[in-house]
């Protein structure tokens, strides 16, 4: 995603492009994804003339930031894997401290989590392919209950991240942080079959882009 012209972009097009990412990232990161075209703007340093040029809506904006998201995911889940290869509960230990962290630190990260905005199919599938992956080792080893599904996890990133932001600007202590990822490991691992059917993360943007067409 940068611009819907297929001829290259002039050094400053670009250097403008990169300082209203940029711009947004921070916005975004404090105050949501409710930060208006005009404070992006204006912390970026461009006129909204120009920001339109680049944007032509918020929402193209939104889901160019969103693409940032998706490559966090999938990198946090990378190294998740890459450093607990010895133990199998640690790739999603660690996938699930990631998205703690990050939805404390970033509240369109937990806004984008809890599904405030809904992206497009092909960015869902690619992040429940990533959690498929961070959960093998732990499925591998018959440490997950049986019935644990992808839609399971993502719904416990959900869970942690009400937990870590209780109440609009409120952040929980760190300290309490391992008790609630305890909690939720708890119900993932374990020989008792799960009750009733997992979310579908997927089957759900599908639907809502549907009947949104």
């Amino acid at each position: 995603m940068t611009s819907s012209n297929a001829l290259p972009m002039r050094a400053d097009a670009r250097r403008n492009l990169e300082r209203i990412l940029q711009a947004a990232r921070e916005a975004f990161a404090e105050g949501g994804m409710d930060v208006g075209v005009e404070e992006i703007a204006r912390r970026a340093g461009v006129g909204k003339a120009t920001f339109f040029r680049r944007f032509p809506t918020k929402e193209a904006l939104v889901t160019a930031l969103y693409e940032d998201f998706v490559d966090e995911v999938l990198g946090a889940i990378d190294q998740a894997l890459a450093e607990n290869a010895d133990d199998p509960l640690g790739p999603l230990r660690a996938f699930l401290e990631h998205s703690m962290r990050t939805q404390a630190h970033n509240k369109a990260f937990f806004e984008a989590v809890a599904a405030r905005y809904v992206p497009p199919v092909e960015m869902t599938d690619r992040i429940m392919d990533g959690v498929e992956r961070v959960m093998e080792p732990a499925r591998a080893a018959g440490l997950l209950r049986p019935g644990v599904e992808r839609g399971d996890v993502s719904t416990a990133t959900k869970m942690l991240g009400a937990a870590i932001r209780p109440m609009e600007g409120l952040l929980l202590c760190e300290a309490a942080w391992p008790r609630y990822l305890d909690v939720v490991l708890s119900g993932l691992v374990g020989d008792t079959p799960m009750p009733g059917v997992a979310a579908d993360p997927c089957a759900m943007v599908r639907e809502f882009s549907a009947s949104s067409a």
